[in-house]
């Protein structure tokens, strides 16, 4: 026999029924005031997870920049070519049509920048990619990474030679003997940045700002004033993170508002903020008290006693769904509510209970996919990088060794040209599960970015590393189709081992960089370990696959 099952529409038509017509206005302001404190904690945090991706995003996309400068100017091209430049000597035109050419064809591939150009450490342009020269302000900022060279972006200032905004991203350009030969100085487009302060599609839909370090306005709802950093945002700088970076208080000229700031933690630094005008967050909720007071006022003395706690009883899985809701949003997965009663509110708690635990389980799997390569099934260069941060960290408080190996592809550029794409992907994937199979099981092997693969192996000292590359060679040459030689493919590996070849990430990676070089150098199809001898050829450019 199934239990007596009272709807929740039938609950309030009691209520309506006891108090001899409905208790708006007593009830009414009980939930007015309930839902103005749920809108606000919602807009609040709607907002301040705004700013947190606008934010992180922005931080990545500068990342991404700075990284790729330093990247290209530690290329042999471009120091080798500074080098000869600043001699002066019968090969310094070769050098800079070697220069211009190599940032010609950079600039080719990369359409997020206007130009590219080179200059001595002075601010002089030795070699561009159009007509260029270094802003008064942009060489104020060379010299200032310090002892150890990064890379650094610039504020976003207007040109006087463009006669616009524009925002540079420079790294120093390290000579032989590690001395600062020059600057490498990539001039940033500002479309995409420019995209990252559109206004969401949701609503409502807050103004996005970019904000400098003293608070001046660099650009605002998807656009870049012609003269950045000439208006001041009108509220103070007083960011921190999560929902404590979200305000609400009337505005110079914007009136009653709410807003948040968050602070940049990349390079380029400043602040975003975003702010929604406070009447159309709340329009709702004016609507409904005014309703209310139209309607509920002859009715509040009758109704007061019994609805109030008619109510509660009705009200109470509702604010834990809401609770529950809340607790979801903020990244609390482990949420399970109680079920009380058999009405459709418990089967919505059921229900959420449910969705709960299927956001748990998509949780787990976007983590999953997060780190992993989707073409490889490999771990993805993220990963890698947290990972070997972590490793290094431990292999110190240990006290072991920790190899890592750099693998790369010989001669894919070639392959993909004669096979097609849809060929060197699947021969990809099979020297992807070549290195798996080779490597012990608490070893961990990453693609780390186009046909270069990486392998961390620990506790393994260098000797056994080479051993261990030279399985891996054999492996992914036995794993080629036997039946058609012209698909062939061999790799070259670099290894370099913790702490003998550095102790810090960017030390361990370029001395293993270096040994894959020279594994190319010598005629590929081979390993090469860092501090070995350097190959007798010189060193003309970048490695080629």
């Amino acid at each position: 026999m199934q239990p007596f099952r009272a709807s929740l529409q039938a609950k309030v038509l009691a209520v309506v029924l006891t108090s001899v017509g409905v208790p708006l206005l007593v009830m009414g302001g009980y939930l007015l005031r309930w839902n103005g404190e749920i809108l606000r904690e919602k807009v609040r945090d709607a907002l301040s997870n705004h700013l947190f991706r606008r934010a992180s995003e922005i931080d990545e996309w500068m990342r991404q920049r700075v990284n790729e400068i330093s990247r290209w100017s530690a290329s042999f091209v471009v120091f080798e070519g500074v080098e000869a430049i600043l001699r002066r000597g019968p090969e310094a035109v070769g050098a800079q049509r070697d220069l211009k050419s190599y940032l010609d064809s950079v600039r080719g591939h990369f359409g997020v920048y206007e130009s590219f150009f080179v200059t001595d450490p002075r601010g002089n342009v030795l070699a561009s990619t159009r007509e260029e020269r270094l802003e008064d302000w942009g060489k104020a900022l060379l010299g200032k990474q310090g002892s150890t060279p990064v890379g650094l972006v610039s504020p976003l200032r207007r040109s006087e030679q463009l006669g616009r905004p524009t925002l540079l991203v420079m790294h120093a350009v390290q000579g032989r003997r590690d001395q600062t030969v020059g600057y490498f100085v990539g001039r940033l487009a500002l479309e995409e940045l420019k995209a990252h302060l559109r206004s969401p599609p949701e609503e409502p839909a807050p103004t996005l700002w970019l904000l400098d370090d003293q608070g001046r306005v660099l650009g605002k709802a998807g656009n870049i004033p012609d003269s950045p950093g000439e208006e001041a945002f009108p509220a103070p700088l007083a960011a921190g993170s999560g929902a404590e970076a979200v305000r609400e208080q009337s505005l110079p000229r914007m009136g009653p508002t709410v807003y948040g700031i968050r602070r940049l933690q990349g390079p380029s630094g400043g602040y975003v903020a975003a702010t929604v005008a406070a009447p159309t967050v709340y329009r709702a909720l004016a609507e409904s008290r005014s309703r209310l007071l139209r309607i509920g006022l002859p009715a509040v003395a009758i109704v007061f006693l019994l609805s109030f706690l008619l109510a509660r009883s009705v009200l109470r899985p509702i604010r834990l769904l809401s609770e529950g809701a809340r607790r979801l949003t903020a990244g609390e997965l482990d949420v399970s509510l109680p079920v009380r009663g058999a009405d459709e509110i418990a089967d919505l708690t059921r229900a959420f209970n449910v969705m709960a635990g299927k956001i748990r389980e998509t949780n787990r799997a976007l983590e999953t996919l997060a780190i992993t390569d989707e073409l490889t099934g490999l771990y993805n260069r993220r990963h890698f990088q947290d990972t070997l941060d972590r490793e290094l960290r431990r292999a110190k408080r240990e006290d072991r060794p920790l190899s890592l190996l750099f693998l790369d592809l010989d001669h894919f550029k070639q392959y993909n040209d004669r096979w097609g794409h849809s060929e060197g992907d699947a021969a990809l994937r099979r020297v992807s599960d070549a290195v798996v199979e080779s490597v012990r099981a608490s070893d961990m092997a990453f693609r780390y970015g186009g046909e270069e693969l990486a392998v961390l192996l620990y506790s393994c000292a260098k000797d056994q590393a080479v051993e261990v590359a030279e399985k891996v060679r054999r492996a992914v040459e036995a794993a080629s189709p036997a039946e058609d030689a012209g698909k062939r493919i061999t790799v070259s590996i670099g290894v370099a081992t913790f702490p003998e070849d550095g102790e810090a990430i960017r030390e361990l990676v370029d001395r293993a960089d270096s040994a894959l070089y020279a594994a190319k150098a010598e005629g590929r199809d081979r390993v090469a370990r860092a501090g070995a001898p350097a190959p007798a050829q010189k060193k003309a450019g970048r490695r080629k696959a």
